[in-house]
């Protein structure tokens, strides 16, 4: 008989070390969407447990998504795609790029999900955008997307939250709700073409949990503090694309957070509130830098402990996303009005 793997003969370090050494040289199964199959592994009550979650700490949800997404781009190999695509390139186009990407992601949040419904019907959409950026990757020399970039750009959606948990904003979840939220993209990983033994989202909230450490310590960390000048290039776009939805964000303020964020000496704390921020050890900040800074250290690690405050925040949110769909007021400011109110066809 077979044994079954265990918590405790688990080795994330081997996990990642495949991932890295395997999974850059396998790409992805691109035709898992195709077969409006269910992952053998879905759990419906679960993945809407996972739903809830989002929601229920929507703010920090979306503050350690814009997080996940800025490291991201310090991973060469993704950044390298991004950069050939150059759906990304320009603030405008990074703006498009991720309001989409964000407008995507509601959907898988708040449908119901089944094959042949909406959630189906976006994740087929953005599997197909992925493979033609594959496609066209291995048309002009470069190397196609690997199962190891999907896991790291897994990891942008759903590392922060599991891996600093205090540090983005969510407090006092229990191992239930992350054990939901990680099923949740275990699943969509399944459905994005990631093979079983290079998703980093496992049953076991302490494995994930172990896995996205490694990551933040032995490929984020290290990249970011590079200050690799496209890294940085595509970081400000992002930021100044994303300006439109969260006017507090810039550039300096937010690339010191995320520096902030990625400290391997964070792992070690049970509770990483405990930590104090280095205001100027990433960029010298100014006055106006600083205080924004201020604004988001205290309401990401202080005020969202309080159930009144998540409360308020998670509305601002909803009010954010309502106005980019409806009347995006900052892009039209920013980018005109021509082309700035994003649509997908869901």
């Amino acid at each position: 008989m077979q044994r079954t793997e265990t918590c405790n003969d688990f080795d994330a370090q081997k996990f990642v070390d495949n991932l890295l050494e395997n999974g850059s040289k396998i790409g992805c199964n691109t035709s898992v969407c195709e077969k409006c199959d269910l992952p053998p592994f879905y759990d419906d009550q679960v993945f809407k447990k996972g739903q809830q979650f989002f929601y229920k700490h929507i703010f920090a949800m979306f503050f350690a998504k814009f997080n996940g997404l800025l490291a991201i781009l310090a991973a060469p190999s993704v950044l390298k795609i991004l950069m050939f695509t150059g759906k990304s390139s320009t603030d405008f186009t990074a703006y498009i790029r991720y309001v989409s990407t964000v407008f995507h992601m509601i959907i898988w949040y708040e449908e119901e999900f089944k094959p042949g419904s909406r959630v189906w019907k976006s994740l087929r959409q953005v599997n197909s955008k992925h493979n033609s950026a594959s496609r066209k990757s291995c048309r002009s020399s470069f190397n196609k997307i690997t199962q190891m970039d999907m896991a790291l750009t897994q990891f942008g959606f759903m590392g922060f939250q599991v891996a600093r948990p205090n540090l983005i904003g969510i407090h006092n979840a229990s191992d239930e709700e992350f054990k939901a939220f990680i099923h949740f993209w275990k699943v969509v990983g399944y459905l994005m073409g990631i093979e079983d033994r290079f998703n980093i989202c496992r049953d076991s909230v302490k494995e994930s949990r172990e896995i996205c450490n490694i990551l933040i310590n032995q490929i984020f960390h290290p990249q970011i503090v590079k200050k690799d000048e496209k890294f940085l290039k595509m970081a400000r776009h992002l930021i100044r694309g994303m300006w439109s939805m969260h006017p507090i964000l810039s550039f300096k303020t937010m690339m010191n957070y995320l520096h902030f964020l990625v400290k391997p000496s964070h792992c070690s704390l049970t509770n990483n509130n405990n930590v104090n921020i280095d205001k100027n050890e990433y960029f010298q900040l100014n006055f106006a830098n600083n205080i924004r800074l201020i604004i988001v250290n205290y309401s990401i690690r202080v005020l969202l402990k309080y159930h009144i405050f998540r409360i308020i925040f998670n509305w601002l949110e909803h009010l954010c996303l309502w106005f980019m769909k409806v009347f995006p007021i900052l892009a039209y400011y920013s980018f005109g009005t021509k082309n700035s109110l994003v649509k997908i066809n869901v």
